[in-house]
């Protein structure tokens, strides 16, 4: 699934947006303006809710606000959440979460599924689907021809280390 200006629909998982916001790279380059050139970020209620747990939002909550504004927030599938319960209530010796669920539920019909979780990514590829195709920020990175770590990318004004006086900056 393309957005409606032709760039690929990435889903956010949790983890990386928490990376982001720590000023990790490679996911804090994820929000660099080359990327979001090319790329459509997204996320849905369960990370954004996810979030809130964070103890960088307990400290800045306005961050919550400014991720908003740089990603699509999709809504749940639950025709496809019920879909990957019951195929993941097959399998063997694997322990789904709901809200992993439910975050595959949206990601479903996007482009890419950004995450470091392993046992997500498992699930997804065990649930036999082409879409999305789950990488970790490093390989969207690589695939979209940015250089990761490269400090000459300029970073939107929403991580951490800008909220040193208490303001974006």
């Amino acid at each position: 699934m393309q957005h409606s200006n032709g760039r690929p629909l990435v889903f956010l998982d949790t983890n990386v947006v928490a990376a982001y916001l720590r000023g990790e790279s490679p996911s804090s380059e994820l929000f660099s303006d080359e990327i979001l050139e090319k790329v459509h970020l997204a996320i849905n209620s369960i990370v954004l809710q996810e979030l809130f747990f964070l103890a960088e939002t307990h400290q800045h909550p306005e961050i919550i606000n400014e991720i908003q504004q740089e990603v699509s927030l999709l809504p749940l599938n639950f025709e496809k959440a019920e879909e990957y319960l019951k195929y993941a209530a097959n399998l063997r010796n694997q322990m789904v979460h709901s809200n992993d669920v439910l975050i595959l539920s949206s990601a479903a019909e996007c482009d890419y599924l950004v995450t470091y979780d392993q046992a997500l990514r498992k699930t997804l590829s065990s649930l036999s689907s082409n879409k999305p195709q789950v990488v970790t920020p490093e390989q969207l990175l690589s695939q979209l021809g940015s250089k990761v770590g490269n400090s000459s990318i300029p970073h939107h004004p929403i991580t951490l280390k800008h909220y040193s006086n208490g303001h974006i900056g």
